[in-house]
């Protein structure tokens, strides 16, 4: 019995190595790779596509979703703050939302990229029919920016 245990667990063992081998292995799918990156081009955005709405090359409406003390510390000039702790983190039952625009693209920003609020602000936004766009980054990015060429990159407060 003890044989027939072990030559079960090591025929399970040797199998679950082979099926993580062959996921490695697969090779990508890349339809759905280019709808992704698609996808990336048209729903998001960098600093110099927002820094075109700051100098007014552009239309569009700038969303800060930072709480109200970080926005006073410092935003990327003519920036709305919508608070993301003061809308139920864009999950709750809001349909209206001051300052959106449903005629120009919305575009959000949070703290920094690997802060997911602006991707359920904008997913939120887009359910009720908004164009937006997510500024890749956050507003550290854009603080980059600023160290680097302060006069095309300025923050407000």
């Amino acid at each position: 019995m003890k044989k027939y245990f072990f030559t079960m667990l090591l025929v399970l063992f040797f199998t679950m190595q082979s099926e993580a081998i062959e996921s490695n292995n697969k090779i990508q799918d890349t339809n759905a790779a280019m709808k992704f990156f698609e996808d990336q081009l048209n729903f998001t955005a960098g600093p110099g596509s927002v820094k075109k709405v700051v100098q007014g090359k552009a239309e569009g409406v700038i969303i800060d979703l930072r709480k109200r003390e970080h926005f006073a510390q410092g935003h990327i000039p003519g920036a709305i703050n919508l608070p993301f702790d003061e809308w139920e983190g864009f999950e709750g039952q809001h349909t209206k939302f001051p300052g959106l625009s449903k005629d120009k693209i919305n575009y959000v920003y949070c703290y920094e990229l690997l802060c997911n609020l602006s991707q359920k602000a904008a997913k939120k936004f887009a359910s009720l029919k908004y164009p937006v766009k997510e500024m890749k980054g956050g507003f550290e990015t854009w603080k980059k920016h600023n160290k680097e060429h302060p006069n095309n990159y300025p923050i407000e407060k």
